[in-house]
């Protein structure tokens, strides 16, 4: 324990000395390998403008390995990973054929865990550690995997505000929407005011459904013109009481103000079949959503993961088919 502990503390302290999260990761990784004796350790980031994973950096894969790796986020094991954060533990792969195949990276192993890396519930990827002894990675090892996961997230998320300085901007320029930051602060203080006004409020976070698509076909540059046309179309049904951000590259995070549950369906539907018949740029793109909704009630205590319940809902959404909307009724 005392060994993992002064590891978790130099890492730290590497994360609050420098922005360069690379400098980081490579330390991070060398003390996973340590402790946990690993064939295969690897920080997996997602592209925000691709939505492919990637491998930033790692320990036991070949840099031809690296260099090709690009794989689709799924509603797979990964998929539910990122979407969720339950992190996955294979102590035994030779009894878990199937999931073995799906995480293995370059080389096979005989026990792996992945651990979701996320900041203020945005997920930025996974941490991948695999041996090939059995039972070398067992349950009571997640929490410090875990910790060393949070870590990367906290030195990716800290360089990337020093990069774009978005603690400075409160819209973002390519959809109109507010940005991730401002939003929550947002959401925050609609759950500090539920007890008071004893008004319910409903949290949306919708995903367009085929952007890769979009992305492959016209381009990176139409398809920010697309972004831009459907944070319009989003802004154009809130009222003056609501809020929307972006909370990922296509993906908006929606703040409905004092609305029940039947009113938050209605609502989704509207916008979803609004999405579905509206043309977007000169190419008259068409697309359509998936949406994940909550409604936060005031009755009982407030509960801080209304975020990670409504990425639940979403990723139940996209599981269930296109153009869908998947509601918990509490948040």
């Amino acid at each position: 324990m005392n060994t993992t502990l002064n590891c978790l503390s130099d890492v730290l302290h590497l994360a609050t000395a420098t922005n360069q999260y690379q400098k980081v990761l490579h330390t991070l990784v060398e003390k996973v390998v340590g402790l946990f004796h690993c064939q295969t350790c690897a920080v997996v980031l997602i592209d925000n403008r691709t939505e492919y994973l990637s491998i930033e950096c790692c320990h036991g894969i070949s840099y031809t390995y690296c260099k090709v790796y690009r794989r689709k986020l799924a509603t797979g094991a990964i998929g539910e990973l990122l979407w969720t954060g339950k992190p996955i533990l294979v102590s035994d792969a030779s009894g878990q054929g199937v999931l073995a195949q799906e995480l293995q990276l370059e080389h096979p192993f005989a026990s792996c865990a992945c651990l979701q890396m996320a900041i203020d519930h945005q997920t930025l990827g996974f941490l991948h550690v695999d041996s090939r002894e059995k039972e070398r990675l067992r349950a009571e090892d997640l929490p410090g995997l875990q910790a060393f996961a949070d870590m990367a997230a906290l030195a990716i998320h800290k360089s990337r505000l020093h990069d774009d300085n978005v603690r400075l901007e409160i819209v973002d320029h390519e959809t109109g929407l507010h940005r991730y930051g401002h939003f929550l602060e947002r959401l925050n203080a609609a759950m500090e005011r539920v007890e008071d006004t004893r008004e319910n409020f409903a949290l949306l976070l919708l995903d367009v459904d085929n952007y890769k698509s979009i992305v492959n076909t016209y381009g990176l540059d139409l398809a920010g013109k697309f972004l831009a046309e459907l944070g319009k179309l989003v802004k154009g049904t809130l009222r003056h009481i609501d809020s929307a951000g972006r909370y990922g590259f296509d993906e908006f995070i929606l703040l409905r103000a004092n609305t029940q549950l039947e009113e938050a369906l209605e609502y989704a539907d509207r916008l979803k079949r609004s999405v579905q018949e509206s043309s977007f740029t000169s190419e008259r793109i068409q697309t359509t959503i998936s949406t994940g909704l909550a409604v936060y009630l005031h009755e009982g205590k407030a509960n801080r993961r209304l975020v990670q319940t409504v990425k639940q809902a979403l990723f139940e959404a996209q599981r269930s088919g296109r153009n869908q909307v998947f509601c918990f009724e509490r948040g």
